[in-house]
């Protein structure tokens, strides 16, 4: 699949520096809810970029991952400081960091354009790569809306995946009003990123390096909430003869869809139930780089 945008090698992209007011609505995906990790149990490597050595090798130590709470997140930014774009992360859970006590970090995200990936790496050690997002309204249910996110496969051209990674139905609770909320009154949520490498081609791809760990607390969230409800729309792959990992429950075995493809991001099984955010104002601010370790 090509992209009628971005699809030649991209003019130098300028960091914007941090912080950022922002505009945006989410979709708020919960997988866990104090999960304990059994012993040995270790995340699959879909959680992670494949070009992210150290980023994986650090959250995949023995006792590294404690579990927790976990969630995808779902962002279609209206206004930032360079333009609009959307995003999709995980995190998780909370893991061990060299700095402070342990605390929840993002192990996957994509986004829609090449400078939300250079300015999410340099700003705040977001392992982002480029993907193409899909908006679409469901034809079985007129209220609702099927998203799909389909994962860049080459740079020179631009050209995405022609099987989303990632595709879910959302469905809304009509019957139950937005609220006005905030995060202000829950516990503060920071991020501990690891360093990230560069790609032999960040001219192309975004992928640029950022050698040092950075902090920053992510729990600025305004606006209005309300529940809504998810299905899969990705069908199960075939596993593989021999494939399996006996650390992992194999849920997808009495599901006939599922939200991702387990390969480009974490075949994972979300709660039905996740919260809609609207009229999102925030800002993200600047990270703390920590040293080199």
């Amino acid at each position: 699949m090509s992209s009628d945008a971005e699809s030649s090698r991209p003019a130098e992209i300028r960091t914007t520096p941090a912080p950022w007011n922002v505009k945006a609505e989410a979709w708020w995906f919960i997988t866990s809810l104090g999960h304990k990790p059994q012993p040995g149990e270790s995340l699959p490597i879909s959680y992670f970029p494949a070009q992210e050595t150290q980023l994986y090798q650090t959250s995949v130590a023995q006792g590294s991952f404690r579990g927790g709470r976990g969630s995808i997140t779902l962002l279609r930014y209206i206004d930032s400081p360079i333009g609009p774009f959307d995003e999709l992360a995980i995190s998780p859970g909370e893991f061990t960091n060299p700095f402070e006590s342990e605390s929840h970090r993002v192990t996957r995200a994509y986004v829609s354009s090449l400078a939300a990936v250079v300015n999410g790496r340099s700003n705040w050690g977001l392992p982002r790569e480029l993907a193409q997002f899909i908006f679409t309204p469901s034809l079985d249910r007129p209220d609702a809306t099927e998203v799909r996110v389909y994962p860049a496969t080459s740079f020179s051209p631009i050209e995405f995946a022609h099987d989303a990674c990632f595709a879910a139905l959302i469905k809304p609770v009509s019957w139950l009003p937005s609220l006005p909320a905030s995060l202000k009154h829950f516990p503060q949520v920071k991020l501990f990123q690891p360093p990230l490498e560069a790609s032999p081609h960040p001219a192309y791809d975004g992928l640029v390096a950022v050698p040092k760990w950075h902090v920053f607390d992510c729990s600025a969230y305004r606006g209005r909430a309300k529940p809504f409800r998810c299905e899969g729309l990705v069908k199960p792959r075939e596993p593989e003869p021999g494939a399996g990992d006996d650390t992992q429950p194999a849920k997808r075995t009495i599901h006939k869809t599922g939200v991702a493809d387990g390969v480009g991001f974490p075949d994972v099984e979300p709660y039905s139930l996740g919260v809609h955010w609207t009229d999102i104002e925030m800002t993200l601010p600047q990270a703390v780089p920590l040293a080199a370790l």
